[in-house]
């Protein structure tokens, strides 16, 4: 799929998921045709309950055939261990196929979730998502 395809495809660029008036967790994907990008930008949790959604999204982001996917980490409160781990893998085989996954996360805690579970050192930092875009 072209970048210009997933961009037609989420309805102009954003395709929102988990979101709700109780949710304790929302993402939203959108495409950044000036960077050939996709942004998946999370606000809340990401728990054993939101991992497989978010997750099902992010690999749609990598198969768009884009130069690289940025996860917007930045309103994110919680990033659950097995999903930092699972970013990890994705982020390994995204490599394989020529799409850079990249992470800007900002609060400590998401920072702790991916130093304690190991995969840290995959995804280069970031100050801001200015940067992770134009890197």
């Amino acid at each position: 799929m072209s970048v210009s395809s997933a961009l037609h495809e989420h309805a102009e660029g954003v395709h929102q998921n988990g979101s709700g008036p109780h949710a304790s967790h929302a993402w939203a994907q959108r495409v950044d045709r000036r960077h050939e990008c996709v942004v998946v930008r999370v606000e809340g949790e990401l728990d054993a309950a939101a991992s497989p959604q978010f997750l099902a999204t992010v690999e749609r982001a990598v198969r768009s055939n884009c130069r690289a996917v940025v996860i917007d980490l930045r309103a994110a409160r919680f990033l659950s261990l097995r999903t930092a781990d699972a970013l990890g893998s994705v982020k390994q085989r995204a490599e394989g196929d020529g799409t850079d996954v990249r992470i800007v996360a900002g609060r400590q805690a998401i920072e702790r979730s991916l130093e304690v579970s190991g995969v840290r050192p995959l995804f280069s930092s970031y100050p801001s998502m200015q940067a992770a875009l134009d890197a």
